[in-house]
């Protein structure tokens, strides 16, 4: 089996992915900048052997952060100028505060009862008292 020898990327190489990922450019595009063939930009972009990020894959990251913290600055700014788009936004895509556990139709506590148990075994687990129409017990 014979090993490839991977190209070495720049600082510059890398500065030049950090700028282009940081305004949102497709990374097939950034491949072809940079020259790369698709196997060897996945190479570069594979993590090492203790799960650390490549070079490459850490200067995407990098980037792409970089530009979703312009777009929330942006953003905050318009808020503060009184936007109310803007805080919609930042509240559903960012801080994601209407969203909940992603099941809104859902019941917040799930009652499971054994139907297995007696009255007599059920009101030893739980203190049950006997009025029709009333839901109540004891703790």
């Amino acid at each position: 089996m014979t090993t490839e020898t991977l190209p070495a990327l720049t600082t510059q190489n890398l500065d030049a992915v950090r700028i282009l990922a940081r305004e949102g450019t497709r990374e097939h595009t950034i491949r072809r900048v940079l020259g790369l063939t698709p196997k060897v930009w996945k190479a570069l972009k594979a993590d090492d052997d203790d799960g650390e990020l490549s070079p490459l894959a850490l200067a995407l990251e990098e980037g792409r952060a970089d530009g979703a913290g312009d777009v929330i600055a942006f953003m905050k700014t318009r808020m503060a100028d009184g936007s109310e788009r803007a805080a919609e936004f930042l509240a559903d895509r960012v801080f994601q505060l209407n969203r909940g556990d992603g099941n809104a139709e859902a019941p917040r506590v799930a009652i499971v009862i054994n139907a297995a148990l007696s009255p007599a075994e059920y009101a030893q687990v739980i203190a049950v008292q006997q009025q029709p129409g009333v839901l109540t017990h004891e703790r």
